[in-house]
């Protein structure tokens, strides 16, 4: 095989970001055989990726850059070590594409990189290529990153005009062009304050500056799942604007394989032996944690009720259990450091999933038809539980944003046990029947793809 083409691919490589764009490469490399791919990630992001090369497509190859810690650094806080790696990551990047250009025997003649890395559209200009980046987290926080500067305004139009701060917080945003449906409370902070001293607010910022600069905005998402002026408003700011459905889910869902496979906690055996739509599901993702309190709370709250429950929870937060909370619920509940996400929420006996709504984890509910209790955190956490509750009434949240014992055992009672949690079940159906036809033959997805598969082709 002979590439006529190179692309070089530059991964975000911290916690959910690199799968998706990871799993967008593989569908690329296969749709365009002569098209050369130089994937360009940190060794550890790799090694994760990708631990067996043998499998890879015959055009792609993997490239390790600079992590960008010092030597020796191993106990960096993960935002530490993000920042470290931005820090670093113009010029880690630029070697490493040197580096493929080399190997390869030809110039790259397309930049494909996460959206995070805004260096990226400088590097495309200087290099005389287009440059298409990716964005994972949802478009309504991709809508706000663009529309931060006004958000600013009203955030401060508002605080410093004698506006109560629960008031504006909760004011409607429907002066901004497709955010209508969220509230000034659901913006993190972070990317609303002009100073901040770590890397990705910052980053973040400047994305209504740059990204109408790329040749074209690739985003982890469906054009169906979104509000149509919130797309309008993207695709009136941006070239291009392609949807190519939610890189780690499958839909439908594939069917699951018998419970040993790749199952070593045994959740799936464990879910085998439960009623239908009877389990809480309980998963706050890799890095977000409840304070101990809220864990004391949460687990009251489970055997109160008698939910069964299967938990994914670190070690580490155990010791925050009620005492002996494990010896009396141990027929009902299941705790474990792991879980198969995806295949827990197709499983028939999950019929709540409490989750911080992370943008690929709520999609994964939805391939399974489960219902969301919404406890968000940071980042676009807030912004898809609106879209949860609101948007698309699949989901209720927790009392006061605080994960309380009442709160919590009336949000598990409203969605395993109440009519509530029947019409979310029909609602979370209708919505996976639109996103299954969508990514199906023939649908936006397939089409949107193509485009892209087409622009990095001609390139």
């Amino acid at each position: 095989m002979t590439s006529e083409k190179h692309v070089a691919v530059l991964a975000f490589p911290f916690t959910s970001h690199p799968p998706p764009l990871a799993n967008l490469l593989r569908k690329l490399a296969e749709a365009a055989p002569d098209v050369r791919f130089s994937f360009l990630s940190t060794a550890k992001s790799n090694g994760d990726l990708f631990p067996s090369r043998a499998g890879l497509p015959p055009n792609l190859r993997i490239y390790d850059v600079d992590d960008g810690l010092p030597a020796g650094a191993t106990k960096l806080h993960p935002r530490e070590q993000v920042d470290a790696f931005l820090k670093r990551a113009p010029e880690s990047f630029r070697a490493a594409i040197d580096a493929a250009e080399r190997e390869a025997g030809k110039k790259v003649s397309c930049l494909l990189s996460h959206a995070f890395l805004v260096f990226a559209c400088e590097i495309a200009e200087q290099m005389g290529v287009p440059w298409v980046t990716f964005w994972v987290p949802s478009p309504c926080f991709l809508s706000a990153c663009i529309h931060v500067e006004v958000l600013g305004r009203l955030r401060c139009g508002t605080s410093c005009g004698g506006v109560a701060e629960a008031e504006a917080d909760d004011k409607a945003l429907e002066m901004v062009p497709g955010l209508s449906l969220f509230r000034m409370s659901d913006i993190p902070d972070e990317i609303l304050q002009e100073q901040n001293p770590r890397m990705v607010p910052n980053l973040l910022r400047q994305m209504g500056n740059v990204l109408p600069r790329a040749t074209a905005v690739v985003v982890n998402s469906f054009e169906e799942a979104n509000p149509a002026p919130l797309v309008a408003d993207l695709k009136s700011k941006l070239k291009i604007l392609l949807h190519v459905g939610c890189l780690t889910v499958q839909f439908p869902p594939p069917s699951l394989p018998t419970s040993a496979a790749s199952d070593h906690t045994g959740c799936l055996a464990w879910l085998d032996a439960r009623d239908p739509r009877t389990v809480a599901y309980i998963c706050f993702g890799t890095m977000a944690m409840p304070s101990p309190g809220e864990v004391l709370a949460l687990a009251e709250a489970l055997e109160s009720t008698g939910t069964p429950f299967l938990w994914s929870l670190k070690e580490h937060m155990m010791v925050h259990m009620p005492q002996g909370f494990l010896e009396r619920t141990g027929a009902q509940g299941k705790i474990v450091p792991w879980a198969p996400q995806s295949r827990v929420l197709s499983h028939p006996a999950c019929g709540a999933y409490v989750t911080h709504c992370g943008y690929n984890s709520v999609f994964e509910s939805v391939a399974g038809g489960v219902p969301m209790i919404c406890k968000p955190f940071w980042a676009d956490n807030a912004m898809n539980a609106r879209m949860v509750k609101e948007g698309w009434g699949i989901g209720v949240g927790v009392e006061g944003g605080m994960i309380t014992k009442s709160g919590m055992e009336k949000a598990l009672e409203a969605v395993l046990r109440g009519e509530e949690g029947e019409e979310m079940r029909k609602k979370v159906g209708e919505l996976r029947a639109r996103l299954a036809e969508a990514a199906g033959p023939g649908g936006s997805v397939e089409a949107d793809f193509k485009t892209l598969a087409e622009l990095i082709s001609a390139a």
